[in-house]
């Protein structure tokens, strides 16, 4: 996926697709992008509320720790209704050792 990922945005830092350089730096491995994260949290938000829930809505994220080539992820999702009309769903993107990789928070009409 980061690869593919890399070749989509055309983003080629070599932290994310060259392990020797990946090596000498402070993380030791590849890591994915940032934005490859996002794009996953944002694929299951569409298929589990659909496309109508992007309308008249924000979304704030954080970066919180980096995602190593070889982890999986967990996406968590709490749903809280504000004021009958509005949702606010906080995000949570957590690796298999319970790191967060991602906080956000969705807020829909």
């Amino acid at each position: 996926m980061i690869n593919d990922y890399a070749n989509a945005s055309k983003d080629f830092n070599p932290i994310h697709i060259d392990e020797n350089f990946a090596k000498k730096t402070p993380f030791k491995k590849r890591i994915a992008h940032g934005m490859l994260s996002l794009s996953i949290i944002m694929e299951y938000l569409y298929k589990y509320y659909s496309k109508d829930w992007f309308n008249n809505s924000s979304f704030e994220g954080r970066f919180k720790n980096p995602l190593f080539a070889e982890e999986k992820i967990k996406i968590i999702l709490e749903e809280k209704n504000t004021d009958g009309s509005k949702k606010n769903i906080k995000i949570q993107c957590l690796k298999e050792n319970g790191d967060e990789v991602v906080s956000a928070s969705f807020t829909t009409e």
